[in-house]
């Protein structure tokens, strides 16, 4: 599996949010708890007045979130935050690029081992983005993503909880195009039934089992071969 890149749409519906996928449930808890600390009003103090905003925490409440990590380990997680890079865009009529901006997922951090105090700077350009994002985790969905033990499973969730928000029950994809969004290798999982039932069905009996949402899969064929997907869903 290469990197599979998730997309956001913004609620304006011609801005998208893009970063490489977070693999790991530590990654997806440690981004939940970035958003349990990112607040509306950080829009007027912080973005509004581009003044980073610093998230202050000890090793203790983090744990909480980010079970059985040990401090090396978290140390290695706020790291690769770091080195995360989230790139949002906006097009024009002709889709040129009319806007175009990047900035880390934390713009800094720090740990104290005598006091355990553990602190993390966000980029004020990352605040928008977080609220939105945590809009559609309501009510701790994130905890769905984290359960999941297929990438692919919290790859395919994302892609439905954000078209759910917008008041849709069905998404369409080319084969080719689910295939890279997926983070799947040109080359792999040529033949289609591999690619349904060691991706497909195992990350949408998974969702169905652990998650909030029914999700059926529908075939399009041309001359008996898939050409398109579409994955139909309600909520439980």
């Amino acid at each position: 599996m290469l990197a599979a890149t998730r997309i956001v749409t913004h609620p304006d519906g011609i801005t998208t949010s893009s970063y490489k996928y977070l693999p790991t449930p530590a990654h997806i808890t440690l981004m939940a708890f970035i958003m349990k600390h990112v607040k509306s009003t950080d829009v007027a103090t912080n973005f509004a007045n581009q003044q980073n905003k610093l998230i202050i925490s000890n090793f203790a409440l983090m744990t909480r979130f980010i079970p059985n990590i040990s401090k090396e380990k978290l140390i290695e997680l706020l790291e690769d935050f770091c080195n995360r890079t989230l790139t949002t865009k906006r097009l024009n009529n002709n889709h040129e690029i009319e806007y175009l901006e990047a900035t880390t997922f934390i713009s800094a951090y720090s740990f104290d081992r005598n006091t355990k105090q553990v602190l993390i700077e966000l980029s004020y350009r990352l605040i928008p983005f977080i609220l939105y994002i945590k809009q559609q985790y309501i009510g701790g969905r994130w905890k769905y993503s984290a359960s999941f033990t297929s990438s692919y499973s919290s790859l395919i969730y994302d892609m439905i909880i954000t078209n759910f928000d917008k008041e849709t029950e069905r998404i369409k994809f080319k084969l080719a195009d689910i295939k890279e969004l997926l983070g799947i290798e040109y080359g792999t999982y040529e033949i289609y039934s591999n690619f349904k039932r060691k991706v497909l069905l195992v990350a949408l009996n998974e969702i169905n089992l652990k998650s909030d949402v029914e999700v059926t899969l529908v075939e399009h064929k041309i001359n008996r071969k898939v050409e398109s997907l579409e994955f139909k869903f309600c909520r439980k």
